[in-house]
C-alpha cells in the first residue's frame, strides 16, 4: 500500500511540474508528454503493488436477491385505467346527483376486452335508498354492469 502512496505522490508531482513547464515555456506538447509518462509511471506501480492490495482485501461478492417483480405494462395500463375511471365517475355522480362518494373500480381483462367487474362506493355523507338507487343505475349503464357487482361501504343508510 505504500507503494502505492508513493506513486501517487509522485504522479502529482509529475502533474505540477508539467503544468509549470507548459506555463513557462508555453510549450502544450511537453506538458501532455510529462503528464503521459507519469501516468504510465503510475499504472506500473499499481500493478506493481496489485498482489499486496489483494492479499489484504476479502473478495468481492454479489448478494444473492430474489429479482424484483413490478408486475407487467399491461397490469400498470389496468391500474392507471382503473383509476382514471374511477375520478371520472366520482365527477359524474357529483355532478349528476349532488352526492359526493368516493368510486373505486375494478378492472379485469378478458379475451374481448377489459371489462368491469366490481365498482366499491363510499359516501362521504348518508345517503337515502333513492340516493343509492339512482347512483346504482347511473353505474349500471356507464359500465354495463350488473346491480350485483356494486357495493356499499362506509356509513349507513339514512331514511
Amino acid at each position: 500500500m505504500q507503494q502505492l502512496k508513493t506513486a501517487v505522490a509522485v504522479f502529482c508531482i509529475a502533474c505540477v511540474c508539467a503544468e509549470l513547464v507548459g506555463q513557462l515555456l508555453g510549450d502544450a506538447w511537453g506538458r501532455q508528454c510529462i503528464k503521459a509518462a507519469a501516468g504510465l509511471y503510475i499504472l506500473v506501480a499499481f500493478f506493481h503493488a496489485l498482489p499486496e492490495i489483494q492479499a489484504g482485501i476479502l473478495p468481492f461478492k454479489v448478494p444473492d436477491l430474489p429479482a424484483a417483480s413490478f408486475g407487467s405494462a399491461e397490469d400498470a395500463i389496468l391500474l392507471q385505467a382503473q383509476s382514471n375511471l374511477s375520478a371520472r365517475l366520482e365527477e359524474q355522480i357529483t355532478r349528476e346527483t349532488g352526492l359526493s362518494v368516493s368510486v373505486d373500480v375494478t378492472l379485469e381483462e378478458s379475451q374481448s376486452g377489459v371489462q368491469a367487474v366490481e365498482v366499491q362506493l363510499s359516501p362521504s355523507s348518508e345517503t337515502s335508498e333513492q340516493q343509492r338507487s339512482t347512483v346504482e343505475n347511473l353505474l349500471c349503464k356507464a359500465l354495463d354492469l350488473d346491480t350485483n357487482f356494486i357495493h356499499w361501504t362506509g356509513q349507513a343508510e339514512g331514511g
